[in-house]
This record gives C-alpha cells, sequence and structure tokens, in this order.
C-alpha cells in the first residue's frame, strides 16, 4: 500500500494535454535514431500546467543504465540557467552527463568532448527544462549565440530536442529561422478554463482520480462534486501544479496529527499554505471557508484566471499622491 504522506506525488492523471505530450515525447525518441534530420518538439504552457510532469514521466521510462560498454544516457536531461552561455551551458550538459573534468578546456575542446561522451553514451535526445531562460525578462533579447551553437550541437550529434518552458520560448523558436524550421508545432500545457466544459469536465476527473486514492487513507469530502470542483478551481486558477499542492499539504497535516480525516477547514488552512498571496493577483476569498459562495461569477473567474501570473504590485495611495504631484 502507497504511503499516505506521498499518496499525491504517487498518484499521476494523465489528462489530455498531458497525454498528447507524453505521447509526442515517446514518438520523437522512438523516431530519432532513423531520422533524417534531427527531431525538435518545443512543450509550451504557464507555470505549475504539468511540463515539468510530463518531461519526468518520459525520463522514467529511458532511465540512464550501465551496459558492458559503459554508461547509456538515451534522454539527456539538463535543465537551463538563467541568463546562459554558451560556456555555462556546454559546462551544464557536461556535468549532467557526467564528466568529472566539465569545466576543463576551451569552449571548443569542450564542445568537442561533449559531442564525443554524447556519442558514447547512446544518447538520442537532449530534453531541456526551463527554455525561456534564453530569452532576457528585462530585455526580451534572445541569447541568439546560445542558440546557434545549440543548433549545431543537435546537427552534428544527430539526437532530437525537446525544450520546456513558458510561452515566451515562442519568440526563440519563431526569431531563428534555422531553429524554427527544425521545430514540430508546439504540445501546449493550457491551464483549466471553467468556462471551457472539456476543461471542466477533465478538472473534475482530476479531483475524482485524487479523492480515489486519498480515500483509502481518508474520510473526506467528495472532492469531484460540483461544489468542491469548484472551490477547488477558484483556489489553484485552474493550474494542476497548484491543486497537487493543496492535496498534499492537507494530506501532511493529517499524517502529522495522526488524522484519519480532512474536512473543509483543513482545505482552507491547507490553501493558505500552499498558495502564497502574491501569487493570487487581487484579493480572492478563501475558497474553503464556510462564508465563499461557490458559484461562478464573471469578476470571480476574471480574478481565478489571473492567479500564478505576474502581477505588479499596486501602488500605494502616498506613491500615487506623489507621482501626480510631480506631473
Amino acid at each position: 500500500m502507497i504511503n499516505p504522506k506521498t499518496i499525491i506525488e504517487n498518484t499521476l492523471v494523465p489528462h489530455t494535454a498531458f497525454s498528447l505530450a507524453t505521447t509526442q515525447l515517446d514518438q520523437c525518441f522512438r523516431y530519432a535514431q532513423d531520422a533524417i534530420e534531427p527531431i525538435c518538439l518545443p512543450i509550451l504552457g504557464e507555470s505549475r500546467t504539468g511540463k515539468s510532469r510530463s518531461l519526468e514521466t518520459f525520463l522514467m521510462k529511458h532511465p540512464r543504465n550501465r551496459q558492458p560498454d559503459g554508461m547509456h544516457i538515451p534522454a539527456l536531461y539538463i535543465r537551463v540557467p538563467a541568463k546562459p552561455t554558451v560556456k555555462g551551458f556546454v559546462e551544464q550538459m557536461l556535468r549532467a552527463i557526467g564528466d568529472p573534468k566539465f569545466d576543463k578546456g576551451t569552449e571548443q575542446v569542450k564542445t568537442h568532448r561533449l559531442q564525443q561522451l554524447m556519442t558514447q553514451c547512446k544518447t538520442r535526445m537532449v530534453v531541456m527544462d526551463e527554455f525561456q531562460h534564453f530569452v532576457d525578462k528585462g530585455s526580451s533579447k534572445v541569447a541568439y549565440h546560445v542558440a546557434d551553437w545549440l543548433k549545431l550541437l543537435v546537427d552534428e550529434c544527430k539526437v532530437a530536442i525537446v525544450v520546456a518552458g513558458l510561452p515566451s520560448c515562442r519568440k526563440v523558436l519563431m526569431d531563428n529561422e534555422q531553429f524554427a524550421g527544425r521545430f514540430m508545432s508546439p504540445v501546449i500545457l493550457p491551464r483549466f478554463d471553467w468556462n471551457n466544459a472539456n476543461h471542466a469536465d477533465e478538472f473534475i476527473a482530476i479531483l475524482g482520480a485524487f479523492h480515489e486514492q486519498m480515500a483509502v487513507h481518508f474520510d473526506l469530502p467528495e472532492l469531484q462534486s460540483s461544489e468542491m470542483a469548484f472551490r477547488f478551481y477558484c483556489a489553484s486558477g485552474g493550474l494542476i501544479g497548484y491543486l497537487a499542492k493543496m492535496l498534499r499539504a492537507a494530506v501532511w497535516m493529517a499524517c502529522d496529527q495522526n488524522r484519519k480525516s480532512i474536512s473543509l477547514e483543513d482545505l482552507s488552512a491547507a490553501f493558505c499554505m500552499s498558495i502564497s498571496m502574491d501569487k493570487m493577483g487581487e484579493a480572492i476569498p478563501n475558497p474553503f471557508s464556510r462564508g465563499f459562495i461557490p458559484q461562478p461569477t464573471t469578476h470571480l473567474l476574471e480574478l481565478v484566471a489571473n492567479i500564478g501570473k505576474h502581477v505588479e504590485p499596486a501602488i500605494s495611495r502616498r506613491a500615487a499622491a506623489c507621482l501626480k504631484e510631480a506631473a
């Protein structure tokens, strides 16, 4: 039986967009070896939509393993550093592949060593998360030099490449003509939208899957009921990552207190523990409070749709008055 403390992490619910992402990852990997030109796949979506989880699920199917001829790394995973440079990027890839001398040599020497190691390790795919770091947040400039280096590496090693990141990644792909020609249409992992009937049905089904696993260990409200599902939607903004965080916090509190039940009050506390107020934009009432009215209004849904998005801090009245006087 699964340890209740890890029950949320061990519950994988492959909704439509998630299933499409993992299916296309598997397909690209299968056909990478015999492809005439490198296969390149982007997986895009807002934070907490499940991009990294889809990569983790894929990588678990293709772990590194030692064979008589040495270590095999069929899929090499790296997380793109902030403000990447070719030097930092090649060193990170060398470190990920296991080179103890990842910081030794010139850029050209390191690149050649990386190509050799990828060949020796039978690497068929490079998987890069946080690809939006190729675009500088402040200036919106693309790290073209690193993108060109990456393009040449892929061509030389004849490997597939998967990039995952925020929608801003499109700028990297579209602004580089040679890059754009290599990439397939992106797989989009969207946040769930309560106004979309298919999205709402899938969101409710996900809650039902979590409830089925949690009910083995705890007495708890019917998470998939219409009212509870809407409360969870308002608490998470339709982002599956926030939903999982709340449920995990509720489970951990119950386990720490040796309780076999999770109440609405527990979910209210889990919401406060899990979702930082700076992710909420304009204040939304706690969706698990007894006074919350679980009815979708236009204003409420507009507020919920901004959960998790970057919101500039509101200017104080005093600061606004000073600015007005200065004008």
